[in-house]
Order: C-alpha cells, then structure tokens, then sequence
C-alpha cells in the first residue's frame, strides 16, 4: 500500500474552518463517522474544526524522499491518529515537526523543505492525480490507473470493490 497526498479542504485558512454542518447535523455526522470508523477498528473523534493540512503533505513528502514509502505511510497514519484521536492542529509546526522527528527528519530539514515548498510540486501533482481518478474525500484507494474507491467502509465490502477494480492479471 503508498499513501499519497490530498487535500480535502485546500481552501481553509491557517487558523482552521467549522466543517459545513449546522450545529444540529454535527451530532449525527459525528456520530456516523464514529461508528463507521468502530467498525473497521479505527478509533476516531472527529474534530469539529476542518485544518489546514498542506504543511502535514508536504512533511510527508519529504519523509518519502528520505525514508521511503513505508516511512511515509507510518507518518501519515501517526499525524491521521493526532488529528482525529487527539483533536491536534496538524496545520501546527509544533505538532507535526516532532512527528517528522520520530522518523528521523530533522526540524531544521522539515524547516528548510517547507521554506522552499520543495514537495508543493508533488503533492498538487498527486492531488491532480486523485481528482482525476474520482477522489473528492479520504479515505481512498485504488489501482493505478483506475477509478478510486472512496469512503469509509467495512473491510469485506472494500476488498470486494478493490476486486472489482483490479487489472485482470491481479483478480485472482
């Protein structure tokens, strides 16, 4: 499995946005997600808030570039359970530099790659890639070079589409 970059809400602002439900729906969405997300073993608590998550994609990237793409799913997974467990602002320097760190990025190398918004070329080609291939939320997944299956979902319903959408070589 490669985790890859995108962003579901690249217009929200550096200090955060409320997501787009009344007060009255929040309680059920929230409830939704929750129980989706129990379902498959993901213990969740959606925050409220939407954050900004551009510096997050682009520390991935650059995790990628020196570690790999093992390193870069474990980092992306780390900072996904911050923010949905631990209502952390991943938009945060101060949150996502010491995830960086556990990694062995160095502060001063994820200082330098945000400076010079050295991976800002490669996450918006992923995301191009993403909308091209139907993705409009998270979690998606999906063979290269085919439609994406997007949303939450439970683990047999999931392998049954992945199955559904795998190249002929692989459908066995």
């Amino acid at each position: 499995m490669r985790w890859l970059p995108f962003e579901i809400h690249p217009d929200t602002p550096p200090e955060g946005a409320p997501k787009p439900f009344s007060p009255e729906e929040w309680p059920q969405v929230r409830e939704r997600l929750k129980r989706l997300a129990q379902e498959v073993g993901l213990p969740i608590d959606p925050p409220q808030r939407n954050v900004n998550s551009r510096f997050a994609l682009e520390t991935a990237e650059l995790v990628r570039a020196q570690k790999g793409d093992g390193e870069a799913g474990a980092f992306c997974h780390d900072v996904s359970r911050a923010f949905f467990t631990e209502h952390a602002d991943i938009s945060k320097r101060e949150v996502i530099v010491p995830i960086a760190e556990r990694f062995g990025i160095s502060a001063s190398d994820v200082e330098t790659a945000w400076h010079e918004r050295r991976f800002s070329p490669t996450v918006d080609a992923f995301i191009k890639d993403g909308h091209k291939a139907g993705v409009r939320g998270v979690p998606a997944m999906g063979w290269p070079n085919r439609r994406a299956i997007v949303g939450l979902m439970p683990p047999t319903e999931l392998v049954l589409r992945l199955r559904n959408e795998a190249p002929d070589r692989l459908r066995e």
